[in-house]
């Protein structure tokens, strides 16, 4: 494992082919503006096959290191000796917790070498490892509730278009469009200006609106792209329309004909998460689009103390009240 500069980093992962968007630099620059906040890891830098870029966070007097996902340049030639070796290094150096969250569809070998090299579940689960990956080259299946609401949509004069690179004027409107629905749907997430712009200035990501006939927007999405993948980051709509329109299907629907028609293979819906609770709305919305169930490798972490990680799940769950999942 060696540590590298940013720009070693991004320019040796650009080759790869399996690099998740929390590890592309559209995602750094909507992070953190702060250079110091981060650090890149190659395993090999003469002959790199996996690579990752951490978050350095401080907080209780502790360091720790966040790692939201990995880089493989193979990611089906996943070797658990080469997973241990890399890991093993990383908590050999002076973070007092390492939390890592992989992106990568489930591997036995991936999950062989990061316990041989120390790392544990959590002791609670606060990120979902299932998702739906939908096969935009195949005809589309929507469940009944689905088919329904495309049907209403229908009968609306509504545009669809993506916007590839956001002028000023649009980043600023993306943020407080979304911003003005998470409060209006009581979310505590919010979008910065600054960051956004980092973020859909990058290549990486773009921007889907539909428009009334008025050209008042209905609806937007913030998704992410690489290669033949996409997938889906936020979401928004005018709540004062309550959806009555179909909208939200519409630019679901609109956004994987035209994925489709640039020769995408594949769209991530995100984050599924079958519950009882209020969220289980989401998970049936997202579960309505028959595709491929996807389980991640998911969260692993280390801690220099075990007392660690008793902290770390208190911290999360009572103090900055997550919901496990």
């Amino acid at each position: 494992m060696e540590i590298v500069d940013k720009n070693t980093f991004f320019h040796t992962t650009q080759d790869f082919a399996f690099v998740p968007f929390t590890q592309s630099e559209g995602w750094r620059a909507y992070s953190s503006n702060d250079e110091n906040r981060f650090m890149f890891f190659v395993d090999n830098a003469e002959k790199p096959s996996m690579a990752c870029m951490g978050y350095i966070i401080r907080k209780f007097g502790l360091k720790m290191l966040q790692i939201e996902g990995e880089c493989f340049f193979n990611e089906k030639e996943i070797d658990s000796k080469k997973i241990r070796d890399f890991y093993r290094e990383i908590s050999q150096t002076d973070f007092d917790i390492i939390e890592i969250n992989s992106m990568l569809p489930y591997n036995a070998l991936y999950e062989i070498g990061v316990r041989e090299a120390g790392y544990l579940r959590p002791v609670g689960m606060f990120s979902s490892a299932l998702s739906n990956w939908i096969n935009l080259q195949n005809e589309i299946h929507y469940n009944e509730n689905w088919r329904r609401n495309l049907k209403k949509a229908a009968k609306f004069s509504m545009k669809f278009e993506v916007i590839e690179t956001p002028s000023e004027k649009e980043i600023l409107f993306a943020t407080d469009f979304y911003n003005k629905f998470t409060a209006q749907k009581g979310f505590a997430h919010r979008l910065n200006y600054a960051q956004t712009r980092g973020l859909l200035q990058s290549g990486n990501f773009s921007l889907a609106l539909v428009k009334n006939e008025s050209a008042d927007v209905l609806a937007m999405l913030i998704f992410h792209k690489r290669r033949t993948h996409a997938g889906l980051l936020y979401a928004a709509r005018n709540i004062d329309n309550r959806d009555d329109n179909g909208v939200t299907f519409f630019i679901y629907d609109n956004l994987f004909k035209h994925l489709k028609e640039k020769d995408f293979q594949t769209f991530d819906m995100e984050k599924l998460c079958p519950s009882t609770h209020s969220k289980q709305s989401v998970f049936l919305f997202k579960n309505g689009v028959r595709g491929e169930y996807v389980q991640y490798c998911g969260e692993f972490s280390f801690y220099k103390r075990h007392i660690y990680r008793l902290l770390m799940y208190f911290v999360k769950k009572y103090l900055f009240k997550r919901v496990e999942v």
